[in-house]
Order: structure tokens, then sequence, then C-alpha cells
């Protein structure tokens, strides 16, 4: 579960570095150890720019970045990756795996691209209960409802119906 940090201000291309290198030596280490790959699967974090870097990024350069490192160290003997929140947003960790799984096509990446965000799911309905003596489950239920159906839509590369869009993935630069 290697976990690269938004903490910082490195751009796209240096996460996209530091990213092929770890994912490099942890696949290296795994086959060195006999793990069977094909009975894998990666949790790792969404390729993104550190939180303070100055330089703006559209969507489909986050998604064609994510891409790059997977084609260029994912082994295609493992089926899936599962990306984390990473302390994203669930709306910006969506609007990034839909873009990415828009753009992937079967030959380019044969991998199921998904995630595994209980902290981006999770995080908003213990938001909801704060300062309420009791547990507020129909708003729970309706909150984490909506939040499965944005996440679902992202995994298969579908924009959910109005609520989340492509700008919503963008990385703003800070000044």
């Amino acid at each position: 579960e290697p976990d690269v940090s938004l903490t910082g201000a490195h751009t796209l291309e240096e996460a996209v570095d530091v990213n092929v290198r770890v994912q490099s030596t942890l696949f290296k280490a795994m086959i060195d150890h006999g793990v069977h790959m094909a009975g894998c699967t990666l949790k790792s974090n969404i390729v993104n720019p550190g939180r303070d870097c100055p330089i703006s990024y559209p969507v489909e350069h986050i998604a064609a970045a994510n891409l790059h490192v997977l084609q260029q160290c994912f082994p295609v003997a493992m089926k899936g990756v599962n990306f984390l929140s990473g302390g994203q947003s669930l709306k910006q960790a969506a609007a990034r795996l839909a873009a990415i799984n828009e753009i992937k096509g079967n030959a380019a990446a044969p991998w199921n691209i998904s995630f595994s965000w209980s902290a981006a799911i999770q995080l908003p309905l213990l938001e909801l209960c704060r300062g309420h003596s009791e547990l507020q489950l129909e708003k729970m239920s309706k909150l984490y409802k909506s939040e499965l159906e944005i996440a679902c839509a992202a995994a298969t590369g579908l924009w959910h119906d109005g609520s989340l869009e492509r700008s919503d993935g963008d990385h703003v630069g800070k000044q």
C-alpha cells in the first residue's frame, strides 16, 4: 500500500517520477520474494501534484500521469489497482478516477482501476454526526448512498448525474 503524500509543493512531473520509482521497487521486491502477482491488487495513491504546488493541472493531465505510472511499472499479471483517497475529497478523487477510467482504453491499460476510499467516504458521515447526541441514521444513509453512487460511477469512467464535474479533479496551483 504505497502512499506518496500530497504534502509539499512537488509538481505532477516530480510525483510521476517518485511514484514510478516507489512502485517499481515494490514490485521488484514482491517478485524477488516469490509473491504470486496474479493474486495481488495494488492499493496506492492517485498520482497528484503536492497541495502547495504553484502549477495548475487539468484533471486530464492528472489522469494521463496516473496511466503513465501504471504503464511504466505495473505488472500485467496483477488484475487491478484500487486507489486510496489520500487526503483528497470524495469529489476530487472521484473526478480523477473517472478521468483515468474514461481515457484508459483496454489495450493501453488492461487493469480494473477502482477505489479504496474509506476516509473520503466515512469522514463526511462522521462529520454529519458531530454535535448530535444520537446517530443521524436517515441522513447518514442518504449521504452514504449518494457517495457510493459517485464512487461507483467514477470506477466506470462515468460522470455522476451532475453532482460531479470534470473541474472537481483539477489541481489549482497555490499562489
